[in-house]
């Protein structure tokens, strides 16, 4: 009788084995499918971040270019309108910076104790 239940034992082990077995593969199965899912997915992802850092550095010196130029071209405009305002009243401009040279000198000059 023990024989005969060692056996039996023996032969549940083997199926509980097969069985295992069996889930073992349709997990690994599963985990692969679900792994190529998320690959593509991540792949999908990095080429469209990508572009979008392209797109946007593109963008950005687009806008660095404008402000550059556009900054240029109102120092040109204020430095003529300063141009035509000390040609047409220029003792207003050295009264200035008279002024401005006394102060600096007055400032710098005196004793500090």
């Amino acid at each position: 009788m023990e024989h005969t239940s060692n056996e039996k034992i023996g032969e549940a082990l083997k199926l509980l084995d097969e069985a295992a077995r069996q889930k073992k593969d349709e997990l690994r199965t599963i985990m692969s499918d679900k792994y190529a899912h998320l690959k593509s997915i991540i792949v999908e992802t990095e080429g469209s971040v990508g572009k979008s850092l392209h797109d946007a550095r593109k963008y950005a010196v687009e806008a660095a270019t404008h402000a550059r130029d556009v900054g240029v071209e109102k120092a040109k405009e204020i430095a003529s309108d300063v141009d035509k305002h000390v040609h047409h009243n220029p003792w207003q401009y050295i009264a200035g910076t008279a002024a401005v040279g006394l102060l600096l000198g007055y400032m710098l000059g005196r004793n500090r104790k």
